[in-house]
């Protein structure tokens, strides 16, 4: 009796997971140049940040600062904004990793700032100012960026690769319900960071520059 074969065949790399990987990679990629650029300041731009961060918490903690709903919504919806409609441009298909890589950059440049101006406190000043905002930023920045990347790069391809004969892009009403979703989830953010990042980031200045 003749043995029968048995063929196991693993499947491909799931492409969404794969772009979702891609777009992490970037992102870390980014906060790793925005941590070590922070590093290579000179004596005197370190001094002058250690005097506007030190200003900024005095300020702060004698209620002083407060911002305005434009610069907040600004502050969320703008990279969400930004790959949204990157989505629906041939340019998205560079761009989208690139505003990845930047998102990353700006994000750990703004927490390496406290950490080199107050060491270990530094990142109990940064969580204070940042958790709030990069727990619902975050999630949905990647989520739309995993969504319009593949469109960008078949429109990118529709215009300088296989041309006519490739089929239209379409924008189904799953996108759409994504972004609106995102922009619930970003409002609801909003409200949450006007009222629980000065509480946090006053108990943070309790514990780092105690009265």
């Amino acid at each position: 009796m003749r043995g029968r074969t048995v063929t196991v065949r693993l499947g491909g790399w799931d492409p969404e997971l794969l772009r979702g990987g891609v777009l992490a990679l970037l992102f870390l990629a980014g906060a790793l140049a925005g941590h070590l650029y922070a590093g290579a300041w000179s004596p005197e731009t370190a001094r002058a940040l250690e005097q506007y961060l030190s200003d900024y918490c005095a300020v702060y903690d004698a209620g002083g600062v407060a911002v305005s709903m434009l610069q907040c919504a600004v502050t969320y919806f703008g990279y969400a904004a930004l790959v949204f409609l990157l989505g629906f441009s041939s340019a998205g298909v560079a761009l989208i990793p690139a505003l990845a890589g930047t998102f990353g950059f700006l994000t750990m440049y703004a927490v390496s700032c406290f950490v080199r101006c107050y060491g270990r406190a530094g990142v109990l000043l940064a969580m204070g100012i940042f958790m709030v905002r990069l727990v619902f930023t975050l999630p949905c920045f990647f989520a739309l960026a995993g969504a319009a990347w593949p469109m960008s790069t078949e429109l990118f391809s529709l215009s300088f690769g296989r041309g006519k004969r490739s089929s239209p892009v379409l924008y189904g009403s799953r996108y759409l319900l994504l972004a609106v979703l995102c922009a619930v989830i970003l409002t609801v953010g909003m409200f949450c960071e006007r009222f629980l990042t000065p509480l946090l980031f006053r108990l943070a200045l309790g514990e780092v520059l105690p009265s």
